[in-house]
């Protein structure tokens, strides 16, 4: 992240932006997988995390005086780094073990 705000604020927005649409695109994957009532309430949860990834970045481009693309394109090239690398602790969401 920039150190110095607003642009601090930007890449704080963007990286929620990011969480949010896992969390959307996990709990998309289990929805198959659920008895009925619980796949219905997945569906909202869906819907809401979906919501909140949408509003973190228009909140980030309105703070922005330039486009955003390419600092999302940055947070997502590293994490898709930090995903496939090896990671010596164990977390919920961390990359593969080393």
């Amino acid at each position: 992240m920039r150190p110095a705000d607003p642009e601090r604020l930007i890449d704080i927005l963007i990286i929620g932006a990011l969480i949010e649409a896992r969390s959307c695109e996990r709990f998309a994957r289990l929805i198959p997988h659920l008895d009925a009532e619980l796949a219905k309430f997945y569906r909202t949860l869906v819907k809401s995390e979906g919501r909140h990834y949408e509003d973190y970045l228009m909140l980030a481009q309105h703070l922005s005086t330039a486009p955003v693309e390419s600092r999302i394109a940055f947070f997502a090239e590293r994490e898709a780094a930090l995903i496939q690398e090896p990671d010596t602790a164990f977390r919920f969401h961390s990359g593969v073990p080393a």
